[in-house]
C-alpha cells in the first residue's frame, strides 16, 4: 500500500486523538488531548488544504480553541455529535460542546465532575486511566482500581460504583448496555454486569497469553468488535494481540504476536470492521485487513461467513493481511482514529499525523 503520511508538529505530545462526528461531510475537525506538559490542554482543531501546497504536506491543521486541564489527558469519547467526555489524571472527567462555525468553532466546558478516583490510604485523587460510553453512560477506571458508572447528562451523578480490582487498572470497554470489560496490569480481564442490582462479583475473568509463561503481561488497550461485541482483542505490554469470544471466555480463541513493544491502542474502523488499526510505543501505526473470499473454494467461503478471521487461532494469520501504515518514529503513538479512507494519529514526538487514503 503506497501511503502519503502528513506530519504537523503541534509542540506537545498528543495522548488521545478523535475525529469529530459529521452527520453528512467529510471528516475534517479534530479535537486533540496532551500529556506529559508543564500544561495540557484538549484543543479543537480544522484541517484545511495547505494553501502554499508542496510535496509534503496536502492539508494543515489549525487550531480554533482549547481548553485547559489540570493533569494529563487519560481518554477522550464522543458521547454526541457535539459532545465529547475527557478524563484527566485529577480523577475527574469533563463534558466538552463543540460549536461548528463557518470560519472558528468554539469549544467550551459544559460540565465537569468530582473526583471518581481516590487512594483509600491517603485519600488523594488517583488518575482516571480509561473512560468507555455506551449512549448516555460513561464508565470509567482509575489507578485506585475502581470502576464508577456515570449519567452523561449529570456528571455528578454516579450510578454505581463497584471496587472492581486490588490493583490498578488499565483498560476499559463496554461490550454491551449492561455488561462492561475492565483489565489491570497483571494481564487480568474482569466481566461486570453493571446493570446487576448491588453485584460487585465478575460474570467472568480470563488472563491474557504471554510468549514467557512465568511472566504477566498487561493489558495495555481493549476493544471489541464493531457488529460482533462478543469477539474482544486486547493490546498488551509486549506487543501481542490476544483474542476472546466471550460466548466461551474460558481460552483465548487466537494470539498473535504484533509489534515488539507495547500496544498503546487498538480499534476497529467504525465502519468498515474487516480493517483493524493497532498503534504501538515503538512508533509504528499498523493497518491487519481481512482477506477477501476472491479465490477460495465455496467450502471455504461458506466457512468463513460463519466464523470471523479472529477466532481462527493460528489460522487468522493466513486470512488477515498486515500493512505498516507508519514505522520508526522513535517515539511512541499513543493513538489514532480512521474516518472514512482517513487516518489520524497523535504521538510522543510532539505531532500530529495523517494519511488521507486508507484502503
Amino acid at each position: 500500500m503506497d501511503t502519503s503520511v502528513n506530519t504537523f508538529f503541534v509542540s506537545e505530545k498528543i495522548s488521545k486523538i478523535r475525529w469529530l462526528p459529521e452527520k453528512l461531510e467529510a471528516a475534517e475537525r479534530i479535537l486533540t488531548g496532551s500529556w506529559e506538559m508543564p500544561a495540557n490542554f484538549v484543543r479543537l482543531w480544522r484541517l484545511q488544504q495547505n494553501q502554499y501546497a508542496d510535496d509534503y504536506n496536502e492539508f494543515v491543521p489549525r487550531c480554533c480553541d482549547k481548553q485547559p486541564f489540570n493533569g494529563d489527558v487519560t481518554g477522550l469519547e464522543f458521547i454526541a455529535n457535539d459532545l465529547a467526555v475527557v478524563s484527566c489524571a485529577d480523577g475527574r472527567i469533563t463534558i466538552l460542546h463543540v460549536t461548528r462555525a463557518v470560519e472558528d468553532d468554539v469549544l467550551k466546558q459544559k460540565a465537569q465532575s468530582d473526583v471518581l478516583h481516590k487512594f483509600e490510604a491517603s485519600g488523594a485523587a488517583a488518575p482516571c486511566t480509561a473512560i468507555s460510553a455506551y449512549e448516555k453512560e460513561i464508565a470509567t477506571v482509575g489507578e485506585d482500581g475502581r470502576l464508577n458508572i456515570v449519567d452523561a447528562n449529570d456528571v455528578h451523578k454516579v450510578r454505581r460504583t463497584i471496587e472492581a480490582d486490588s490493583i490498578a487498572l488499565t483498560a476499559l470497554k463496554y461490550v454491551n448496555p449492561r455488561e462492561v470489560l475492565t483489565a489491570n496490569r497483571m494481564g487480568v480481564i474482569r466481566m461486570f454486569d453493571v446493570r446487576a442490582s448491588a453485584d460487585e462479583v465478575a460474570v467472568t475473568a480470563f488472563m491474557t497469553s504471554c510468549e514467557e509463561e512465568r511472566r504477566s503481561n498487561y493489558v495495555s488497550a481493549i476493544t471489541s468488535h464493531p457488529t460482533q461485541p462478543h469477539i474482544v482483542l486486547a493490546g498488551s505490554e509486549e506487543g501481542s494481540i490476544t483474542v476472546w469470544d466471550l460466548r466461551q471466555p474460558g481460552f483465548p480463541a487466537s494470539y498473535l504476536s504484533a509489534h515488539t513493544s507495547a500496544i498503546t491502542e487498538i480499534g476497529f474502523h467504525h465502519r468498515e470492521p474487516s480493517k483493524l488499526f493497532t498503534a504501538a510505543e515503538g512508533g509504528e501505526l499498523w493497518l491487519w485487513k481481512q482477506q477477501s473470499s476472491t479465490g477460495i473454494t465455496d467450502m471455504e467461503a461458506s466457512a468463513a461467513e460463519h466464523c470471523n478471521p479472529w477466532l481462527n487461532g493460528e489460522r487468522a494469520k493466513s486470512r488477515i493481511n498486515v500493512t505498516s501504515l507508519i514505522s520508526n518514529l522513535r517515539k511512541s503513538i499513543n493513538t489514532f482514529d480512521a474516518s472514512g479512507s482517513k487516518i489520524i494519529c497523535g504521538s510522543d514526538s510532539e505531532a500530529i499525523y495523517f494519511i488521507d487514503s486508507i484502503y
